[in-house]
């Protein structure tokens, strides 16, 4: 019978999130999904990178710059994900909603096993489905890192508390543990969440046994170990700021974190340090939530039950890896990093309802599907907010109409989408909140040159390299727009000044190389793209130069190495094919020539090089006959 009970809880569960995330289906890729998903294609279909993915730090694609996350096991499901659906959008976020059910499922399980309370753990595991700030581990596909990270933390608990000290059991959870912890950083908390619990419930909590807390903390060592050989650093190389600012910047994160999880209603896909700004009363609210956690972590079991101090500790611990302490480098707070806290919160919830109904019968199915519906329905509207890329940064510029950051955004979008107009009106708002904003200028540069006003785009290319000097991509721009002006001395001291910033920035070395090219600098052009390709193998631009460039060197047999490395590497590459025609043309080898040029106009009828190589080659040969 109890079986049958839990069967159903579980089934009505599944068929939640299916109802309420099942319009995410139908979203596309959206901010980030470009670097960390789309712009890798080239980079997955290689299936030898899995193994580069284990030992390496994430990459933004977009500069080839490390980031300070290890997380291979993601990215891993990324390159499965291409290699099984391409880039068709529906099944990597079918993948995301499949993964947020089963976090519900397991947390289901993991609270019966823990407290063995039904309603207890429906309530908490169905708040838990429908919270309105989980929406966007959810429907962000490249948020699926916090999802796994859930989904295997609390895999690793159930397992622990379900096998009671078993070796088997135990094995499973410590996997899964290390599985956590591959997927994102927040799991490294799991032992000290445990350890808490062992100090402090009974063994009806969390209470788990010495010898396997020990384990817990020497993965955790690994892990660490791990986290310095690839990225050179055990935290950050930013490490950890001391300062009286720091600690205003950081008791205003900690309100906010509060203020999501207390009233999710008020969402934005972006939150910006200058909206972090101190008060007294945030300081005031940011004291009083953890006082409380505090208390119901630790005050004895006659005044706090174990399901909440269970839920306390739960988010006591949850907060620590996103209150910056360690500063985050993608954002101070993210709707997205609640995820992993979330289920300490409606824990605490779901028993205060349970005992409601147990009390109150028809008070408390009334209080529990008042609140399903209004979360439900917050989370349904929520889901549209990332169908697309305008859409999404449409609703940020809603949320914080003041925000530069979110109407320099929408204004990249619209670039994108072709809508100029727009785009520079966005630009030219972000410009005039925060003057200081680089990157509105970069943008509003790029609107410029797309309409074919040079002179103001250069303009703004050298506005927003004033403003800020620090700013690699102003200066690529910069040199950018300085190579198309015919002024390569200025360019490559632009080019320069980027790789002096990040010495990651590919792009910046391709650039400098068609300048050394343009200078007639062929071998010091070759350099260039060599160095390109030493950071991203992959990067067809780079090689297809290279080729190139070794042609006019006279060098035929190595410029035909680089140009079948890029037609294996992309088949679907015009200029590959293009240039192997040619290459074979002067070879000597008509047949093949003949091969690439007829491949060339395949993929582009219109290809008028390829169709005058054909013709000439036809003519020679009507000649010889």
């Amino acid at each position: 019978m109890k079986s049958q009970a839990n069967r159903k809880a579980l089934a009505v569960i599944f068929l939640v999130v299916l109802a309420v995330y099942g319009n995410s289906l139908l979203s596309g890729f959206v901010w980030d999904d470009d670097t960390l998903i789309v712009k890798k294609q080239a980079f997955f279909s290689h299936p030898g990178n899995a193994i580069a993915l284990l030992s390496s730090p994430d990459i933004d694609f977009s500069h080839n710059e490390a980031t300070p996350y290890y997380r291979p096991l993601n990215t891993l499901t990324y390159m499965l994900d291409s290699h099984l659906w391409g880039l068709a959008p529906f099944w990597y976020h079918l993948e995301n909603l499949l993964l947020h059910a089963l976090a519900a499922l397991l947390f289901y399980l993991l609270l019966m096993e823990a407290f063995g309370q039904r309603r207890l753990a429906f309530f908490s595991s169905l708040l838990f489905a429908l919270y309105p700030v989980n929406a966007e581990a959810v429907d962000f596909i490249s948020a699926r890192n916090t999802l796994l990270c859930a989904v295997f933390s609390i895999a690793s608990l159930f397992f622990l508390k379900k096998g009671g000290g078993k070796l088997k059991w135990s094995l499973l959870a410590l996997l899964s543990f290390f599985l956590a912890l591959m997927s994102k950083e927040p799991a490294v908390t799991v032992p000290f969440f445990l350890l808490s619990l062992a100090l402090t419930t009974s063994e009806d909590g969390f209470k788990t046994k010495k010898n396997v807390l020990i384990w817990y903390f020497a993965i955790t060592g690994v892990y660490f170990i791990l986290r310095h050989i690839f990225l050179g650093a055990f935290t950050s190389r930013a490490g950890i700021e001391i300062s009286l600012a720091r600690l205003k910047f950081i008791t205003s994160v900690y309100f906010e974190n509060f203020r999501l999880m207390l009233f999710p209603f008020k969402l934005n896909a972006l939150y910006t340090e200058a909206e972090m700004s101190f008060s007294l009363l945030k300081a005031a609210g940011a004291l009083l939530g953890v006082s409380l956690l505090l208390y119901f972590s630790l005050a004895g079991k006659r005044h706090v039950p174990e399901p909440v101090r269970a839920g306390a500790q739960w988010i006591f611990w949850g907060l620590l890896p996103v209150a910056n302490i360690v500063k985050i480098p993608s954002a101070p707070v993210a709707e997205r990093y609640q995820y992993t806290i979330i289920p300490g919160f409606v824990l605490i919830l779901g028993y205060l309802i349970a005992g409601l109904q147990r009390r109150k019968a028809a008070a408390g199915i009334t209080v529990m599907a008042a609140l399903s519906l209004a979360l439900g329905a917050r989370t349904f509207e929520r889901n549209f907010v990332w169908h697309d890329t305008l859409s999404l940064f449409s609703s940020m510029v809603r949320s914080d109409p003041d925000s530069a950051a979110a109407h320099d955004y929408l204004g990249e979008a619209c670039i994108k989408n072709k809508q100029l107009g727009e785009a520079a009106s966005q630009c030219r708002t972000a410009i005039a909140l925060d003057p200081g904003y680089a990157g509105a200028y970069v943008n509003l540069g790029m609107v410029y040159g797309d309409e074919g006003r040079s002179d103001d785009a250069l303009k703004e290319f050298q506005t927003s390299v004033r403003v800020d000097p620090g700013m690699a991509e102003a200066h690529l721009n910069l040199g950018i727009a300085y190579a198309r002006r015919n002024m390569p001395d200025e360019a490559a001291r632009e080019f320069e000044t980027v790789i002096r910033l990040n010495p990651n920035y590919t792009k910046a070395y391709v650039n400098l190389g068609l300048v050394r090219a343009g200078r007639g600098d062929l071998e010091g052009a070759s350099r260039e793209f060599q160095r390109a390709l030493k950071l991203d193998p992959l990067y067809n631009y780079a090689r297809m130069n290279l080729g190139v460039a070794y042609a006019r060197l006279g060098r035929l047999d190595e410029a035909m190495e680089q140009f079948r490395l890029v037609e294996k590497q992309d088949p679907g590459l015009v200029e590959a094919h293009l240039f192997l025609g040619i290459g074979y043309a002067k070879e000597g080898r008509a047949a093949d020539a003949g091969r690439e040029f007829r491949e060339v106009l395949s993929l582009d009828p219109g290809n008028v090089p390829a169709r005058n190589y054909l013709n000439s080659m036809g003519n020679s040969n009507n000649g010889n006959g």
